[in-house]
């Protein structure tokens, strides 16, 4: 007869259920934060009233296409994989005046999914799903219609696409015949520049004069709040780098050197974005065509040089471009007497991905070599270098340049500051960044009567 086994402790198979069960709780609690009900939360503080909201994407963030053929050149996937012509997106530059080159492109939807990720469609369904907006046409508005999309060609320049947006808000305030309304704008990028740019200064040009120039809150009674997402208002080396490099297979030095709105996009001043080989500061000045050219930099480099010959009006058109370019970081630096801005504005952005902020340059014969961080430096303190040129951020944009907007002494320019871990490009769909933005978006707007004061007193 076999005999009956001993019993066997039970208290450690106790213990592991007790655990699984206390690992299984926890992930669950875990995972029910991660998939929190935002529609929910947010669900009483929508039922009130509140501004329509106009939504800006930043450079490269609308499909282009040819106003007389209808076809798509920009923002489906086959553009970016099977390119057309190599000049398809480049601005002529022949013309004197920058605004006088124009070709037949325009913008005609938002980049809202690509290959299946969402961008700024993440947005816009938030805006309906959680904060109950209904989109509408900007075009032919309706009444009812809650949010809008502001669709402008992101090559041309900054300030010309701030007219458009204030004429563009004109025509609803017009056309819903509601001359009081005042809308939320919610801007990525370089649309952050744009929104800014019309609150200072509203549709006046001033960058003949950006020094003299002052600022007269001219958009404050069209908006309610700015929500800039990842706006660079130190500008970023980026913007450098895609001139020299272009981006990937996609646009060319050649095709990004037409576009004046990148040269809007660069750090201003000589000083802090170059290093020598040693990592000591070198001062150059980014706004001189003669740099450009004595230093073989973008279309004058030997690779592009290969492919077709520069241009003939190729240094009056960089100069035009570098002068309006500084004009337009002067304009955005200036600051108005008597105190911060009179409509609250919101930063939201990154500062977990290394972010190039400084260019070694290492002298060369015909110029100055120009290294940046992609990990091919064959040199000894390539490393050392790397530590030099990288700055938290979001891989485009430094967190500094975003918290850069006007002085740093108080009082503060900015209502509050959220950052967050994710790439620029996917900003705008961060669950961090959408939660947050509706308890600004839901809150309380500014009195009129305070913004109407601060634009009366200036």
């Amino acid at each position: 007869m076999a005999s009956t086994p001993p019993d066997r402790p039970k208290c450690p198979a106790f213990a592991t259920a007790l655990l699984a069960a206390a690992l299984v709780s926890l992930l669950c609690g875990c995972l029910a934060f991660r998939r929190y009900d935002m529609a929910r939360i947010h669900q009483q503080a929508a039922a009130r009233p509140r501004n329509p909201v106009i939504v800006l994407h930043g450079f490269l963030g609308s499909k282009m296409k040819n106003l007389h053929t209808h076809q798509s050149v920009w923002g489906r996937v086959r553009n970016a994989v099977r390119r057309g012509r190599p000049d398809d997106l480049a601005l002529p530059i022949d013309r004197p005046s920058l605004a006088e080159n124009r070709d037949d492109l325009v913008p005609y939807a938002i980049c809202d999914t690509v290959l299946g990720v969402k961008f700024y469609g993440a947005i816009l369904d938030s805006l309906r799903e959680v904060g109950g907006y209904r989109l509408g046409d900007i075009d032919d508005p309706r009444s009812g219609d809650t949010v809008f999309i502001f669709n402008y060609d992101w090559r041309r320049d900054n300030v010309e696409s701030a007219v458009a947006l204030g004429h563009a808000i004109r025509r609803i305030k017009a056309r819903l015949k509601a001359p009081g309304m005042r809308f939320d704008i919610v801007a990525h990028s370089m649309g952050g520049l744009i929104a800014e740019y019309f609150l200072k200064y509203g549709t006046a040009d001033v960058l003949d004069r950006p020094e003299q120039a002052a600022v007269t809150w001219a958009g404050a009674a069209d908006i309610g709040r700015i929500v800039a997402i990842g706006t660079p208002h130190q500008g970023t080396m980026s913007a450098f780098r895609i001139l020299n490099n272009g981006i990937s297979r996609t646009l060319s030095p050649r095709e990004l050197f037409t576009m004046p709105s990148v040269y809007q996009l660069l750090p201003a001043g000589e000083n802090g974005h170059f290093i020598d080989m040693e990592g000591r500061q070198v001062a150059i000045d980014l706004y001189d065509a003669r740099t450009w050219m004595e230093n073989r930099w973008s279309i004058w480099s030997p690779r592009e040089a290969e492919l077709a010959p520069v241009p003939p009006e190729a240094a009056r058109f960089l100069q035009a471009s570098l002068d309006r370019a500084r004009a337009f970081r002067a304009a955005l630096a200036r600051e108005a007497t008597g105190g911060p801005p009179p409509v609250p504005i919101h930063l939201f952005g990154s500062d977990c991905v290394p972010t190039l902020d400084r260019v070694v340059v290492n002298p060369a014969p015909g110029g100055m070599q120009l290294l940046f961080h992609d990990g091919t430096a064959p040199f000894r303190n390539a490393r050392e270098l790397e530590r030099l040129m990288l700055a938290p951020g979001d891989g485009t944009v430094t967190a500094r340049s975003l918290t850069g907007l006007g002085a740093l002494s108080p009082p503060s320019p900015t209502a509050s500051t959220f950052f967050f871990c994710a790439t620029h490009g996917l900003l705008p769909a961060h669950r961090g960044f959408q939660g947050n933005l509706f308890y600004v978006l839901l809150g309380e707007p500014p009195r009129p009567a305070t913004v109407e004061a601060a634009v009366q007193g200036r």
